[in-house]
């Protein structure tokens, strides 16, 4: 059980250890975590024993934390308290050896300590109606993944939350009264509709996303979002106007949770992942701060959810992109070539409306095969360009033209067709989000 804890938590929060300590009940138990990237809790542990779990940033991803970074700092906190209130609830008190976990136990264990972690994070922990809530959401989205109805791969949206004070004149218990309604799930698509639940696990309302801005008038939606609901912006936005816990199944099978109008966590082929642990933020804090931060990162995550590749890199200067990148791919350099000699792929610079650079215009772009390049305040320099690399024989294509990018940019982004995002710098990987494949 402590090797699928272990696991299950780096799976989670990834760019950190994790150590578990088996301590006598008698004994004293080891000092705890006081560092800032540490975070430490004990439970209970085999007869006669103590489990204290500590989860520690790795070096490179602890440099670059700061207070502000309360995303990262919250995670790091309730993920060692999660897994200790998962379990006991696995444990087999008896003398006789025991087997290895199966494959389901294994299952249920690491869904128990991401539906406790999701509690925690929502302040469920005086709660436990609410994390028994998320239990029944989560199995029922999973149910959800496995069906279709009337020939549609479903999706469905949920939002729990006490923002609505309006009591229905039926009582609907959630998700209980819903499995035997088929079109539910097409009703609250996540997409055009979502369903409203209290902290008590009644829906209380649909919410329609086009009556939000009637019904919760204010949040930060950014223009062009709605084109991107298969992701969840939708979910996202309802948590940031109303508060509570967002869920979202997409038509891949994958379950996000979202908070505070961000993705916190996301279920893909029953393992869990944190996401995206306040990417924006970290890179600021490793390239300093820019325009073009936000809309790299937006852009990285759009295509992530949408299941594609790309490579997004930012640069201090275009000047160093000389050596790197051809000048047929440079948009930045677009006017300096002689009309009469300009080839094909040159000549479409001139058709791209690339000088005011927003997240809807550089993921369109991004998804195109090659890299897209930015320097700092969010000027458009390439698209679809061939970045010179290093011998790939031991690295996909895409890998190893984005460790050679960043030897002279600030920060590159590799977002696989699996959605993970590696973040590359100096050559060398600092964090990979949602999956520690290396593979395209």
């Amino acid at each position: 059980m402590g090797e699928v804890v272990a696991a299950t938590i780096v799976e989670i929060f990834q760019g950190a250890s994790v150590e578990l300590v088996y301590s006598p009940d008698d004994a004293p138990l080891p000092e705890p975590a006081v560092s800032p990237a540490s975070a430490s809790s004990t439970g209970d542990g085999p007869p006669g024993w103590r489990i204290t779990c500590t989860l520690t940033l790795l070096d490179r991803i602890a440099t670059l934390i700061t207070p502000d970074s309360t995303q990262v700092l919250t995670l790091l906190n309730a993920l060692p308290r999660a897994a200790m209130r998962a379990t006991p609830r696995f444990r087999v008190r008896r003398n006789a050896e025991v087997a290895p976990m199966s494959p389901a136990l294994r299952r249920a264990l690491r869904d128990t300590i991401a539906i406790e972690l999701v509690g925690e994070y929502a302040g469920a922990v005086d709660r436990p109606a609410t994390t028994d809530l998320i239990a029944e959401t989560v199995e029922y989205l999973i149910e959800l993944s496995g069906t279709r109805v009337e020939s549609h791969d479903l999706t469905h949206g949920v939002l729990i939350t006490d923002a609505i004070p309006d009591t229905p004149r039926l009582r609907f218990d959630y998700p209980a009264h819903l499995r035997a309604a088929k079109r539910a799930p097409l009703l609250f698509d996540g997409q055009r509709a979502l369903l409203v639940v209290d902290r008590d696990g009644h829906a209380r309302s649909e919410l329609q996303r086009h009556r939000l801005n009637e019904r919760f008038p204010g949040g930060n939606a950014r223009p062009g979002r709605s084109s991107l609901l298969d992701s969840g912006s939708f979910v996202a936005e309802a948590t940031l106007r109303l508060g509570g816990i967002g869920f979202y199944l997409r038509s891949d099978r994958t379950i996000w949770v979202f908070v505070d109008g961000q993705p916190l966590v996301l279920r893909r082929g029953e393992h869990w992942t944190a996401f995206p642990l306040e990417l924006t933020s970290f890179i600021a804090n490793l390239i300093g701060a820019g325009a073009a931060t936000e809309i790299v990162v937006q852009s990285a995550l759009n295509i992530s959810a949408q299941g594609r590749g790309a490579i997004l890199a930012i640069v201090a200067s275009a000047d160093s992109l000389d050596s790197v990148v051809s000048p047929k791919d440079r948009y930045d350099l677009r006017n300096e070539f002689d009309p009469a000699g300009i080839r094909t792929e040159t000549r479409l610079h001139h058709l791209i409306d690339g000088e005011t650079l927003d997240e809807q215009t550089l993921t369109r772009l991004a998804s195109l095969d090659g890299a897209t390049i930015v320097d700092r305040d969010a000027n458009l320099l390439a698209y679809g360009a061939i970045v010179t690399s290093s011998d790939s024989q031991h690295e996909g294509a895409r890998t190893a033209a984005a460790k050679s990018l960043s030897l002279t940019a600030d920060i590159v982004l590799k977002v696989s067709e699996d959605g993970d995002i590696t973040v590359f710098h100096a050559g060398e990987v600092v964090v990979t989000l949602l999956g520690p494949s290396l593979d395209n």
